[in-house]
């Protein structure tokens, strides 16, 4: 029974499209007909095969959910929701660790919604895409953690300061070392800001860098052989920034205030 519940389900994407219109909400045949865009022709047959399998009622011509159609459904839809994730951009996926991402944060990875792989060309491989700066300049608050050093990243995040963005940026040790002897003016203005709170990570890092934003969530991951590429995956479903903070403060574990005394002194 259970194989042919899997079979009747995943192996027939009307099928699965009906019970995830039905989940929403009880509907006639005429309703189902108009919202799958198909004719009673088509559709009657895969009504028929989920009655059967007790999946679907129909009561004074109204199809719904079975209790234990709500209970599949339910379940199920993460699953749907994480292979059409990976599906997207399934090559990056496959060739980037995923190991490192905790496992309470990976069992939800299809919370991250729709995800746009961002790779610059051959001419702008040292700036930041123009995609990934206008949803940063149109957020309220910024959580940042990376452990490499991005040219453009001072001159960004020192207008995001004097913009009045909440910047919470957690560095590791080599980037902060390049940002205020490399780049000492924007440093002491991030340092400064009231709105910014500037922190050390002295352990190993477990991705190369996250922004988490009011927005959207951008990830870089390094790849299986721990190369790192410039490739972003800008994640923009509506759990992914909630999805994001709690792997910016797995992040933050033992991160430290950054020493005015270390870093700033002449």
């Amino acid at each position: 029974m259970k194989q042919c519940l899997l079979n009747l389900i995943l192996f027939s994407g009307r099928r699965k499209d009906l019970l995830l219109l039905l989940k929403e909400e009880p509907r006639d045949v005429d309703t189902v007909k108009e919202l799958l865009g198909v004719d009673s022709g088509y559709i009657q047959p895969h009504i028929k095969k989920l009655k059967e399998s007790g999946l679907i009622i129909e009561k004074n011509k109204i199809f719904r959910l079975s209790e234990i159609g709500e209970a599949i459904v339910e379940n199920m839809q993460p699953l749907l929701k994480t292979v059409e994730l990976f599906g997207e951009n399934i090559e990056y996926w496959l060739s980037h660790d995923l190991g490192s991402i905790p496992g309470f944060l990976l069992e939800r990875i299809d919370e991250l919604g729709h995800c746009e792989l961002l790779e610059p060309d051959t001419v702008h491989l040292a700036e930041t895409p123009g995609t990934l700066l206008d949803n940063l300049m149109s957020s309220k608050e910024v959580l940042t953690f990376t452990s490499y050093f991005h040219p453009q990243a001072p001159l960004i995040y020192s207008e995001l300061a004097e913009k009045g963005v909440e910047i919470t940026l957690c560095m590791t040790v080599n980037v902060a070392e390049r940002l205020f002897f490399n780049h000492r003016e924007e440093a002491e203005k991030l340092y400064r800001a009231r709105n910014s709170r500037l922190f050390i990570s002295r352990k190993p890092a477990i991705v190369p860098s996250l922004i988490v934003t009011d927005r959207f969530l951008a990830l870089k991951l390094y790849e299986i052989d721990r190369k790192l590429r410039d490739q972003i995956i800008l994640c923009s479903g509506e759990k992914a920034p909630c999805w994001g903070k709690e792997l910016f403060g797995y992040c933050m574990e033992a991160a430290e205030p950054l020493d005015e005394n270390e870093f700033l002194q002449p």
